[in-house]
Parts: C-alpha cells; structure tokens; sequence
C-alpha cells in the first residue's frame, strides 16, 4: 500500500481540525491524482477476485481525531498533530516460508538503520504472524522500549531513496499534542492508547492505526465527547497485495471542543511565579466572584503531558512518581493542608454572627493563653500585643485573641460557618480524586476546649484544599452568594456550535451579616494596608487588595511548614478572589507574609501590566473606590458600648465575655498591677 494511499486518508480525517485549530501543526496537503474506481468497476473487482485464494476485501475503522480543550479565549491547551513512524510493505512471497519473510523484513529493517544510525528491531514470530495475518497493512518498527518512536523532518529526508522501492514507507498518525507544554497539566490531564493493535487475522472494524482515551484530568471526564465518532473505510486487494480500490464510507467525525473557564494568562502567570518562589511544592488558584469561575487553578511542580502522549519510558515514569516534590500531585484541588490563619476569617464571622462577640469586642493579645492544663501560643512569642478587636486581631492575626473568641462562642457556631463556607466537601469541579477536606464537628465527637482552640486557628484536625480557600473568598467577597465553582463553560463543535453549556449557578445562599462582613474585610484590608499588617508585600499599586496570611505547622517529624495567603480584590467591589500555599522546606522558617503574599505581588502586577485594555477583568476592575479601612483607634472600643450601625442591624447585645486572663502570665501582672 502507498505512502500516498496512507497520507491521503489521514488527511481526509483531519482536515477539519487542523483547519480549526490556528496553532497546530499543518501537515503538507496530498493531491490524489488517480482516477477514481467507478461503482460497477469495484463489484466487479469482487466477484473477479472472490475466487482468488489470496485477494482480501476488508472494512476496517478509521479513528477520529480528538477534540481540543481551549480557554475561555480559544487559546488551544491540547489539540492533535501529525507524526511519521517507519513501517515494513510487505510484498506478497508465493509459497513464503518463515525464512524467506524474516529474510525480507531483517534486510529492510538493517538498510533504514543503516541509513539513521538506529537498532530498531521486531521479534521473528511478530514478523513472521502479521505477514500470514496482516500483511496487506504496514507494520511499524521505529520502537523503542515498547513506545512509537516519530521520524524528525531530517530522518525523513534521509529515508527518501529507500521510501521510492515501496518495501519502506512512513505510516502517518495523528497524536495528542499539548502546545502549552506542562501549563495546566494537572487540570487537562493525559491521554494513552486504547489498546494495542490487533497481531491476529483482519476483522471488520480493526482500527487502522492506534487509539487514543483519556487518562487524567478534564482529558478523562470529558473523554466521551472529546474522542469523536470513527470513520469506515473498505479496501479491496489482488491477490498479489495491490490495492485496486479504496471507498470511504463514513468520514470520522472529530471530537467535540472542550472551552474551559481558565484564563491562560493568569494561569502561566501563576505557575511561572510558584516555578520561582515555591520551588518545593505550591500552588494558587483564582476565581471570579461574580460566577464562580476558575481562571486558574495552578499546582507546581509540574510535569509535561506531551511526554505521556507515545507512552512514557519506565525510567521517566520512576523518575516522576519517586520525585519527593511529587511533579504529579494536583495540589490545587487534591492537596489537601491545614488551613492556618485564613481560617481565622471563618472563626471571625462565626464569632461576630453569634452575637456572642461584637466588632468591639476586645480581647487581650498576650503571647499565650492557658486552656486547661495546656499553653496556647500567640505567633508572637515575644511580646504581648494588648487588647484588640476583631479588625486588629485579623489585621495582626493574633491567634490568642481568636482562642478567646472562639471559646466565647462555642464549636457548633464555628464548624457551622465553616460548612457554610464551603470546607469538609469537595467543590464539585468535573476533575477525578478532588480533596474533600476535614472540619470536625460536636456530631462526630465532643469538641473540648483545646480541640476548639485549634480549630479557631485553622490547625489540628481542620484541613482544606486550596480550591476550598479560594471559594470560602469568593462568598466573603460576594457576602450573599456562593458560585458553583466552574471549570468547564461549554462543549461545542469544530463549527462552534454549542451542544452544552454550563451557565454559571449559585451553589448556595451565604447571606452573611453585612456588619459582620464590614468587619472581616476591614482587618483584611488593614492586612495589606494597614500600619503593623502582616501581608503588606502582597500589595499592588493598580488594585486594593484584602486579604489574610497563614503559617501552619505541617509536617511536624520533618519540620515543614506551610505559608498561606488568600483574599480578592478589588476590596470595595470584589472581582477576582484567589488563594496561594507554599510547601516549606524541612527546617525553613516560613511565613505567609513573607512567602505566599509575593507571590499574589506577582501575579496580578504581570496580569494587569500585561491584559490588553479591553480586557473584561481588568475594565471591571478599573476605577473602583478604595475600601475604608479604619485606624485601630476607631475600631477599638474598650467601653463595650455598640456603635448605632450595629443596634439598627439587630444584634443581639452580649453580654461581655469572660476573659480567661488570669490563666496567662499577662493576665496575672496585669491583674497585679491593676493595668
């Protein structure tokens, strides 16, 4: 069979996408110059060759090119190429022996490794069983361990003279291709074959060359729509192997366009700037508050899928899954870590909705708290800070202020907010293996006093994804509503027309209480603005950014530790909501301000230096009022008394908590000293 005969019908099943696709490579257009065989003239042929002991009528399948999975601006992220590989013609031998087939084959394998310096090779029995089983179709050999191995443009032209005695020929195939490289591939995933092909006797529907199906991520979930419908071709051959006719019946129908949520832009920024500044492990996602959508959904390491694509060589693969960074962890969906001080963001509204805690309320900030026969550490192990509201506790994220307000308000109301924010379940996006998280509750066991403490500070048993982080950010931006996070925004075909759509949809009403909020997002603002905030560096001069640093202790044994940041911005009208983690090192001394918060710097200074002036994100942004943000002097209010916004909200007022301040070497010179 032909070089052309093979290179012509792949075009046939490619030509739509290729056409569609601005960026993938163009394989050179084949001019059939042959007549056509007229209908009566392939009947003919048949009942001709019928009686022939070796002519050989065959319908075989012709697999479709898969679909291309894009962002939300057409930018393709995995889409299909054309590759050559080296595959055996052979003749047809009257009387053939085993010799004489392996004969031929080793002669012609020897001369083309010869000819590019290779030692390709087939074992006898696959030789000798597809010429008595299959040899009126090629046979690849450019193997290696088991893997296809594509002929370079320079290995072609060097093939050129032996192609021209029709024993040799290219046998051409589209694979999956991933132009962006390793940018989003934990989100689209990886493909591999379907299986092998077939060694025994032709049956109708034998695929003509290699399958391929998802294996992970969107590449996976969507792989129904995105692997299309197989053509059927059916071949006809003399006795002697010639083909005398080919008829298309069907045309494949290439798989559907997967149009994603994600913005290439911010994710290539997000994961360049994780590359720079979390080289051992991290990961940031972005949402936009007003649907839910992901526009990025970052994890580093990373890893390239093109190199899953042929199959991936032992060594490469022990390399990957033994790497103690683990390249192949989804952090930003899948890893799942305790949260740290942005979860101080949830024991905030909890204590504030309760009524149990009010906004100037004041707690001391004393370097450590005793509950019950056990020390609780403030961060700042240094110094007391002194009394403090909930604006200056967030703003300081002082952890014995949020031991004290959590007490005051009991676990029900915490772990309750917390499942109102979205933590303990899993998100709902279309990718395999998501990261539920933890939140323990009085339903699973009695939380006592120490566990709560813990809890008030995103530690102990309390673990979240990324993801989980971003979202709880995009209903406190909101403060009514909770998107369904979207991944996917539609599927639609080569010609752009939609067969579905995922409209965005609010997942659940949050209805926090606008004092309560007010409050919260005045001490985030004062987090990167404010005098004494700890994620000053996280800040941008195009944009006002609230948000709440994090320092959790991780893995213990090892001494690794995570930093955290979170929040969104605009602060005033929230558009963009987003959340980073970085992996410490064993033994680094980390912390959210001085790690995670460079990273946000980063990413939304790139973003907005580099958007184009009609972008829809960045003219939403534009012009917005700066957010109040309070000095301490006006938010503390150490008489107790409720300001007039708060008695029109209905509030209940509390009466004033009990402050454990004795149980603190604070509390006791305080008490000593009467100050």
């Amino acid at each position: 069979m032909s070089d052309r005969f093979w290179r012509s019908l792949l075009l046939i099943s490619l030509a739509s996408v290729l056409a569609s696709a601005q960026e993938a490579p163009k394989a050179e257009p084949v001019i059939d110059t042959t007549e056509p065989v007229k209908e009566t003239k392939k009947k003919d042929l048949a009942a001709t060759l019928s009686t022939q002991k070796e002519a050989r009528t065959m319908r075989l399948s012709i697999p479709a090119p898969r679909g291309q999975i894009v962002d939300r601006n057409g930018v393709a992220l995995a889409q299909n190429r054309v590759v050559h590989y080296l595959a055996l013609n052979f003749p047809f031998m009257d009387k053939a022996t085993p010799g004489m087939i392996l004969n031929f084959a080793k002669d012609k394998i020897a001369l083309a490794n010869k000819t590019l310096g290779k030692t390709w090779g087939l074992p006898d029995d696959k030789l000798i069983n597809h010429y008595q089983n299959r040899r009126w179709l090629p046979l690849l050999f450019s193997i290696e361990e088991g893997i296809n191995v594509e002929l370079s443009l320079e290995e072609q032209k060097k093939l050129a003279p032996l192609l021209d005695q029709g024993s040799l020929l290219l046998q051409p195939a589209y694979i999956r291709y991933y132009p962006k490289e390793d940018t989003a591939c934990h989100v689209l995933g990886y493909t591999g074959k379907t299986r092998r092909l077939p060694e025994g006797p032709i049956v109708d529907g034998d695929p003509l060359f290699e399958e391929i199906e998802g294996r992970d991520g969107l590449e996976i979930t969507f792989d129904s729509v995105l692997k299309g419908t197989p053509g059927e071709i059916n071949l006809l051959f003399d006795a002697d192997g010639k083909l005398l006719s080919d008829e298309v019946l069907r045309r494949p129908t290439p798989g559907r366009t997967v149009v994603t949520t994600l913005d290439y832009n911010l994710q290539k920024y997000a994961e360049n700037a994780l590359k720079k500044n979390a080289r051992n492990g991290g990961a940031m996602v972005i949402m936009d508050v007003r649907n839910g959508d992901i526009l990025a959904l970052a994890s580093n390491p990373t890893f390239n899928p093109n190199e899953f694509v042929f199959g991936i060589r032992g060594k490469r693969w022990e390399e990957l899954s033994s790497d103690p960074r683990m390249p192949l962890l989804a952090r930003a969906f899948r890893g799942e870590y305790p949260p740290a001080s942005t979860f101080k963001i949830v024991t905030a509204l909890s204590a504030l909705e309760s009524g149990r805690v009010t906004p100037t309320t004041s707690f001391y900030c004393g370097i450590s708290l005793l509950i019950g026969d056990r020390y609780f550490h403030n961060h700042n192990v240094k110094a007391d800070e002194g009394d403090m509201n909930v604006v200056t506790a967030i703003k300081r994220s002082c952890n014995t202020w949020f031991y004290q307000a959590a007490l005051a308000t009991g676990a029900d109301y915490v772990t309750s907010m917390a499942s109102r924010m979205g933590f303990g379940e899993r998100t709902g996006i279309p990718l395999k293996a998501e990261g539920k998280g933890n939140v323990p509750t009085n339903a699973d066991h009695k939380i006592l006093s120490g566990e709560l403490a813990n809890i008030a500070i995103g530690q102990g048993a309390v673990l979240a994804t990324p993801l989980q982080v971003c979202q709880c950010m995009t209903a406190l931006g909101d403060g009514n509503k909770m998107y369904q996070p979207r991944l996917v925004k539609q599927v639609q075909t080569i010609g752009e027309v939609i067969v579905d759509a995922y409209e965005p949809r609010v997942r659940r009403q949050v209805n926090l209480n606008p004092i309560a909020r007010d409050s919260v997002v005045k001490g985030m603002v004062a987090v990167v603005s404010g005098s004494g905030g700890t994620g000053h560096a996280a800040g941008i001069k195009q944009a006002q950014i609230a948000g709440k640093t994090g320092t959790a202790q991780w893995r213990i044994a090892k001494e690794q530790n995570l930093a955290w940041f979170t929040g969104f911005l605009p602060a005033s009208q929230p558009v963009l909501a987003f959340s980073v983690i970085y992996e410490g090192r064993p033994g680094e001394k980390v912390s959210g301000g001085g790690l995670a918060a460079p990273i946000v710097n980063e990413v939304f200074t790139k973003y907005y230096e580099g958007a184009p002036a009609d972008d829809p994100l960045v003219a939403a942004m534009k012009d917005v009022p700066q957010a109040l943000s309070l000095e301490d002097s006006e938010t503390n209010n150490p008489s107790g008394n409720l300001p007039e916004e708060v008695q029109r909200a209905n509030i209940p007022p509390p009466p004033r908590p009990q402050q454990p301040e004795q149980r603190t070497f604070g509390g006791f010179f305080r008490k000593l000293f009467r100050r």
